[in-house]
């Protein structure tokens, strides 16, 4: 009686270990996956924050014709009769008509591309050449000072598109209500600013919606370097926004400053490759250089600063 009293203990014992084992193991998958599924969280909203980021950097920059490019692209039609000689051709084609759609291109040469279209005029065949030359882009003689508010309402729509999912998702990750509505906040007020072609306002709304940025990436924990990198950029526009808006030029050396403060910490604690740190270095250097140029006052010559130092804040 008494073995089988023991027999029985010992049965229940590995029944209740086994269940326990299962409990542990169940438990650890839970975790590990959970785990996982946070860390895809926060990668998904940290390429979110970065579509945010260029899209906003990217529309700011239209409403002053910047283009962090070198080059764009103008297309012109030429006039080419068949009925006279090579060299009146050659001549004609220099002196076509200089018809502009331009198309923005990132290239540090020059092409040309051509195509042929037949007319008749009064007996004369005529032949149309398109011919697309690559002219530079530059940032104190812009071609056209208009804003283009066609291209931004079209930029700005994908933006505001695209909000909802990104909303739901710093939601998810557990982001304060308060910081997300303050983003949706300043989208409304840049739709608004936007459809009524207000240039003032709708860089004031997109640098309100940038602020929010760096305080998401706070809360996904990521790497100083990142939120170094874009705080750097936080206030860099922040003194692009003071100069388009006035002429406050102290606050503006004041967020230069602040800029560099930043970027500084990314260069002295960085620990990158000789060619990585040799950017940063040139980079450090270039935003010194903006906050010189904001000493002399001139908007113009500011934008051409501002353009180099986000050039290279972007290719980092």
């Amino acid at each position: 009686m008494k073995k089988n009293i023991g027999k029985y203990i010992a049965i229940i014992l590995g029944i209740i270990c086994v269940i326990l084992m299962i409990t542990l193991i169940y438990i650890k998958v839970s975790s590990v996956n959970a785990q996982s599924s946070d860390k895809d969280l926060k990668g998904k909203i940290s390429e979110e924050i970065s579509y945010i980021d260029s899209n906003i950097i990217d529309i700011m920059n239209q409403l002053n014709n910047i283009y962090l490019t070198k080059y764009k692209v103008y297309t012109k039609e030429v006039n080419d009769p068949s009925s006279e000689s090579s060299s009146s051709n050659n001549q004609q084609s220099s002196q076509g008509s200089n018809q502009g759609s331009s198309q923005e291109q990132g290239s540090s040469s020059q092409s040309s591309q051509s195509s042929g279209e037949s007319q008749s005029q009064g007996g004369n065949q005529t032949n149309t050449t398109t011919v697309s030359d690559l002219v530079p882009n530059t940032t104190l003689e812009s071609p056209s000072t208009e804003v283009d508010w066609t291209k931004i309402s079209f930029a700005f729509e994908n933006l505001y598109s695209a909000w909802p999912t990104i909303n739901l998702d710093l939601q998810k990750q557990g982001i304060a209500n308060e910081l997300i509505n303050s983003f949706s906040l300043s989208m409304d007020g840049a739709v608004q600013a936007i459809k009524n072609k207000e240039k003032e306002n709708t860089l004031i709304n997109l640098y309100n919606m940038y602020i929010n940025l760096p305080k998401y990436l706070s809360s996904i924990n990521v790497d100083n370097y990142t939120l170094n990198l874009y705080y750097t950029k936080l206030n860099i526009l922040n003194a692009y926004v003071l100069v388009s808006t006035g002429d406050r030029w102290n606050d503006v050396t004041s967020c230069i400053s602040e800029a560099k403060s930043n970027f500084s910490a990314i260069v002295s604690s960085s620990d990158r490759s000789e060619e990585q740190k040799s950017a940063l270095q040139k980079t450090y250097v270039i935003i010194e250089n903006l906050e010189r140029i904001s000493q002399i006052s001139d908007r113009d010559i500011f934008y051409m600063g501002y353009k180099n130092v986000m050039q290279e804040l972007e290719n980092l």
